[in-house]
C-alpha cells in the first residue's frame, strides 16, 4: 500500500509540473496572521488535586485560579505560476501561553500545491480526516482537544485514566492510554501534526474527499526513524481517508463527515499493535440554531509475548448552538470509554458538560465564557485514581 501511495504521488507531481511553463511572476511574500486568546479560569476539584493540600495529595496540588493563554502567529503566502499552479507556504509559531503543554515552538509548517486537480499539502499538518471532520458546536471555540476543560488544562486528569487516543508506546501500555488529554476529541488526531502528505480533492456538488500518509507520528524529526527494536517507538505507516458533504436545502444547512485511519504501533519484538480508527459527524443548522454531534471508534490488537488481547476505545459528543448577530451560546456533552490496564476488566470513562457563550465586540475581537464539569473514572474504581470538578472561565480572543 505504501509503495502504491508513493508511486501515485510521484506520478501526479510529474503531471502537474509538466503541465506548462512553471516560472513565477514574483517570489512569495509572507503575510502575518494569527490569534491571541487569554482566559481567567477558576476550578474546583477533588481535594487530592487542590493546591491547598500543599502537594500532600496522591496526585499533587493544582491552582484553584489560573490564567491560561493560547497564542499563535502565522507566516503565510503564495504565488501563482504561469501555468496556473498555485504554490504556497504556511508556518505557525507558538507565541506564548502554551495551552498545549509542549515545548513545540512551531505548531505547523507545510507547503502546498493547488490547482484544478485539488490540493497537495506536504509537511507538518493534521491529517485529511481531521481537516474534514464535523463535531458538536461550541460558541467559544473551547471544545475538543484544545479546550481549557476538555484539553485537561483546568480539572486535572488522573494519570491512570486513559483517553480515547492510543498511546505512542506499545511496551505493555494499553490501547487508549495517552500522556495528556489530547485524546478528548472525536477527531482522529493520533498522528497530531507529524510530517506527511495530504491530498484534498476539489469539492464536487458539496462533497469533498481527502487522504493522508504519515510515515510515523514522531513530529519534527529529521533523523532516521526506528520502527522496530528494543525500545518502544511511535505509530508508523499512518494511512487515512475522509469525506465531508456540506450543502443547504431550503434554508437548512447540512454537514456530514466520515473518516478512517489505520497504522501500526511497534516496540519490542514481542509487542505490537495494529490499530484502525473510524470517525463520523453531522450538523444541521437553521435560523441561527446548529445541532451537531460526532462519534469515534478505535479498534486495536495488542500482541505481547503470550498475551493476545483485543482492545478498543470510543468517544461521542452532541451539542446545540444558537447564534444571532454578535451573540452566540451553546451547550455540549462529551463521553469516552477506553481500555486501561490489560489485567483489569472494565474501561476508563471521561465525561464533560459545558455551557459556552461569545459576544463579538468588533472585527476579530470576541469576549468568551464557558462553564463546565469534568468527571474522570478509572476502571479500578479506586478513589485515588479518579477526579471530578467544575471550571468557570472567561476570556478575550483577538484574531489578526
Amino acid at each position: 500500500m505504501k509503495k502504491v501511495l508513493i508511486a501515485s504521488t510521484a506520478l501526479v507531481a510529474a503531471t502537474v509540473f509538466s503541465a506548462g511553463a512553471a516560472s513565477a511572476s514574483e517570489k512569495i511574500k509572507l503575510n502575518l496572521g494569527g490569534f491571541s486568546k487569554w482566559w481567567v479560569v477558576g476550578q474546583w476539584q477533588d481535594s487530592k488535586f487542590e493546591s491547598n493540600n500543599n502537594g500532600a495529595g496522591t496526585q499533587g496540588g493544582y491552582n484553584n485560579v489560573d490564567v491560561k493563554g493560547d497564542n499563535e502567529v502565522y507566516f503565510g503566502g503564495s504565488t501563482t505560476l504561469d501555468n496556473g499552479l498555485k504554490v504556497g507556504i504556511d508556518i505557525q509559531l507558538e507565541a506564548g501561553g502554551h495551552t498545549d503543554q509542549t515545548t513545540d515552538t512551531i505548531d505547523e509548517s507545510y507547503v502546498y500545491l493547488e490547482g484544478g486537480f485539488g490540493k497537495f499539502i506536504v509537511g507538518a499538518k493534521n491529517n485529511g480526516t481531521y481537516l474534514l471532520h464535523v463535531t458538536a458546536p461550541d460558541a467559544a471555540g473551547n471544545w475538543n482537544e484544545g479546550g481549557i476543560l476538555t484539553g485537561g488544562y483546568s480539572v486535572a486528569k488522573p494519570t491512570n485514566v486513559s483517553t480515547v487516543t492510543p498511546g505512542t508506546t506499545a511496551t505493555g501500555t494499553a490501547l487508549g492510554n495517552s500522556q495528556g488529554n489530547g485524546g478528548n476529541t472525536t477527531a482522529i488526531v493520533t498522528d497530531n501534526d507529524s510530517e506527511g502528505i495530504t491530498y484534498v480533492a476539489p469539492t464536487f456538488y458539496g462533497l469533498t474527499v481527502g487522504a493522508s500518509y504519515k510515515p510515523n507520528t514522531t513530529e519534527d524529526n529529521r533523523g532516521a526513524t526506528q520502527i522496530n527494536g528494543t525500545t518502544a517507538v511511535s505509530a508508523s505507516d499512518v494511512i487515512g481517508a475522509g469525506a465531508l458533504y456540506a450543502n443547504t436545502f431550503g434554508g437548512v444547512g447540512v454537514k456530514v463527515s466520515a473518516g478512517w485511519a489505520t497504522y501500526s504501533v511497534e516496540g519490542t519484538v514481542s509487542t505490537a499493535s495494529q490499530v484502525n480508527e473510524y470517525a463520523t459527524g453531522a450538523q444541521l443548522s437553521y435560523a441561527g440554531f446548529t445541532l451537531g454531534g460526532s462519534y469515534r471508534q478505535v479498534n486495536g490488537q495488542r500482541l505481547q509475548a503470550s498475551l493476545d488481547t483485543d482492545l478498543g476505545a470510543n468517544a461521542w459528543d452532541v451539542g446545540l448552538q444558537y447564534a444571532s448577530g454578535p451573540y452566540a451560546v451553546s451547550v455540549a456533552y462529551f463521553k469516552s470509554k477506553a481500555e486501561g490496564q490489560a489485567s483489569i476488566v472494565g474501561q476508563d470513562e471521561i465525561e464533560f458538560y459545558q455551557l459556552s457563550g461569545k459576544y463579538n465586540l468588533g472585527a476579530g475581537v470576541d469576549v468568551l465564557a464557558s462553564v463546565g464539569h469534568a468527571k474522570y473514572e478509572d476502571e479500578t474504581k479506586l478513589p485515588q485514581n479518579e477526579n471530578k470538578g467544575w471550571a468557570v472561565m472567561t476570556g478575550l480572543s483577538l484574531q489578526f
